[in-house]
Protein backbone atom coordinates (compact mmCIF):
# COMPACT_ATOMS: atom_id res chain seq x y z
CA UNK A 1 0.00 0.00 0.00
CA UNK A 2 1.28 3.44 -0.91
CA UNK A 3 0.58 6.94 0.33
CA UNK A 4 -0.12 9.19 -2.63
CA UNK A 5 1.35 12.65 -3.04
CA UNK A 6 -1.02 15.05 -1.34
CA UNK A 7 -0.93 18.82 -1.28
CA UNK A 8 -2.88 20.54 1.49
CA UNK A 9 -3.39 24.20 2.27
CA UNK A 10 -6.20 26.42 3.54
CA UNK A 11 -8.23 25.59 0.39
CA UNK A 12 -8.26 21.85 1.07
CA UNK A 13 -6.34 18.83 -0.22
CA UNK A 14 -5.40 17.60 -3.68
CA UNK A 15 -4.10 14.03 -4.07
CA UNK A 16 -2.30 12.89 -7.24
CA UNK A 17 -1.74 9.53 -8.97
CA UNK A 18 0.22 9.83 -12.24
CA UNK A 19 1.07 7.28 -14.89
CA UNK A 20 4.78 6.53 -14.69
CA UNK A 21 4.97 7.56 -11.04
CA UNK A 22 2.38 6.03 -8.70
CA UNK A 23 0.76 4.09 -11.54
CA UNK A 24 3.04 1.66 -13.41
CA UNK A 25 0.51 1.45 -16.26
CA UNK A 26 -1.51 3.65 -18.59
CA UNK A 27 -5.09 3.97 -17.36
CA UNK A 28 -7.57 2.53 -19.88
CA UNK A 29 -10.63 2.20 -17.62
CA UNK A 30 -11.91 4.02 -14.55
CA UNK A 31 -14.83 2.96 -12.38
CA UNK A 32 -16.03 3.32 -8.81
CA UNK A 33 -17.93 1.03 -6.47
CA UNK A 34 -20.38 2.44 -3.93
CA UNK A 35 -23.70 1.75 -2.15
CA UNK A 36 -22.47 -1.75 -1.26
CA UNK A 37 -25.01 -3.23 1.18
CA UNK A 38 -23.81 -4.16 4.66
CA UNK A 39 -22.06 -7.56 4.80
CA UNK A 40 -21.85 -7.83 0.99
CA UNK A 41 -18.51 -8.54 -0.68
CA UNK A 42 -17.21 -7.83 -4.15
CA UNK A 43 -14.27 -9.00 -6.21
CA UNK A 44 -13.57 -12.68 -5.56
CA UNK A 45 -11.63 -12.97 -8.79
CA UNK A 46 -8.22 -12.38 -10.37
CA UNK A 47 -7.29 -10.70 -13.65
CA UNK A 48 -5.11 -12.48 -16.19
CA UNK A 49 -3.26 -9.39 -17.52
CA UNK A 50 -4.89 -6.34 -15.95
CA UNK A 51 -3.22 -4.10 -13.38
CA UNK A 52 -5.51 -2.18 -11.02
CA UNK A 53 -4.98 0.67 -8.57
CA UNK A 54 -7.58 1.15 -5.83
CA UNK A 55 -8.31 4.24 -3.73
CA UNK A 56 -11.11 4.66 -1.18
CA UNK A 57 -12.01 8.24 -2.04
CA UNK A 58 -14.60 8.15 0.75
CA UNK A 59 -15.17 5.81 3.69
CA UNK A 60 -13.22 2.58 4.08
CA UNK A 61 -12.83 -0.83 2.45
CA UNK A 62 -10.88 -3.88 3.60
CA UNK A 63 -9.17 -5.78 0.78
CA UNK A 64 -7.75 -9.30 0.84
CA UNK A 65 -5.10 -10.12 -1.79
CA UNK A 66 -3.37 -13.38 -2.67
CA UNK A 67 -0.75 -14.13 -5.32
CA UNK A 68 2.30 -16.38 -5.73
CA UNK A 69 4.29 -14.15 -3.34
CA UNK A 70 1.78 -14.61 -0.50
CA UNK A 71 -1.31 -12.91 0.84
CA UNK A 72 -2.30 -9.87 2.86
CA UNK A 73 -5.13 -7.75 4.19
CA UNK A 74 -5.21 -4.02 3.54
CA UNK A 75 -7.49 -1.24 4.75
CA UNK A 76 -8.06 1.72 2.48
CA UNK A 77 -9.53 4.43 4.70
CA UNK A 78 -8.26 7.75 3.34
CA UNK A 79 -8.02 9.17 -0.20
CA UNK A 80 -4.25 9.48 0.33
CA UNK A 81 -3.76 5.67 0.30
CA UNK A 82 -3.60 3.58 -2.84
CA UNK A 83 -3.29 -0.16 -3.40
CA UNK A 84 -1.67 -1.60 -6.53
CA UNK A 85 -3.01 -4.99 -7.64
CA UNK A 86 -0.89 -6.78 -10.26
CA UNK A 87 -2.23 -9.42 -12.66
CA UNK A 88 -2.78 -12.93 -11.29
CA UNK A 89 -3.73 -11.62 -7.85
CA UNK A 90 -6.90 -12.95 -6.24
CA UNK A 91 -8.81 -10.06 -4.67
CA UNK A 92 -11.73 -9.89 -2.31
CA UNK A 93 -13.27 -6.54 -1.43
CA UNK A 94 -14.63 -6.83 2.10
CA UNK A 95 -16.14 -4.67 4.82
CA UNK A 96 -17.31 -1.59 2.94
CA UNK A 97 -18.28 1.25 5.26
CA UNK A 98 -21.76 2.61 4.64
CA UNK A 99 -20.34 5.70 2.90
CA UNK A 100 -17.54 3.93 0.98
CA UNK A 101 -16.67 4.96 -2.57
CA UNK A 102 -13.88 2.83 -4.03
CA UNK A 103 -12.16 4.23 -7.14
CA UNK A 104 -10.53 1.68 -9.46
CA UNK A 105 -8.00 2.64 -12.15
CA UNK A 106 -7.42 -0.20 -14.59
CA UNK A 107 -4.81 -0.92 -17.26
CA UNK A 108 -7.30 -2.65 -19.56
CA UNK A 109 -10.86 -2.17 -20.77
CA UNK A 110 -13.41 -4.65 -19.43
CA UNK A 111 -13.18 -8.06 -21.09
CA UNK A 112 -14.96 -10.90 -19.24
CA UNK A 113 -12.61 -13.54 -20.67
CA UNK A 114 -9.68 -11.92 -18.85
CA UNK A 115 -11.18 -12.65 -15.42
CA UNK A 116 -10.46 -15.77 -13.36
CA UNK A 117 -13.63 -16.35 -11.33
CA UNK A 118 -12.73 -19.76 -9.93
CA UNK A 119 -10.44 -19.83 -6.91
CA UNK A 120 -9.39 -23.40 -7.80
CA UNK A 121 -8.39 -22.31 -11.33
CA UNK A 122 -6.48 -19.34 -9.86
CA UNK A 123 -4.55 -21.61 -7.46
CA UNK A 124 -3.59 -23.93 -10.34
CA UNK A 125 -2.36 -20.98 -12.44
CA UNK A 126 -0.05 -19.58 -9.76
CA UNK A 127 1.59 -22.91 -8.88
Amino acid sequence: MDFLRTFTDERGSLTVAETGKELPFEVKRVYWIYNVPEAKERGKHANRVTWQYLVAVKGSVTISLENKEGNGMYVLDTPEKGLLIPPLTWNELLHFSEDAVLLVLSSQPYRPEMYIDSYDEFRKLIR
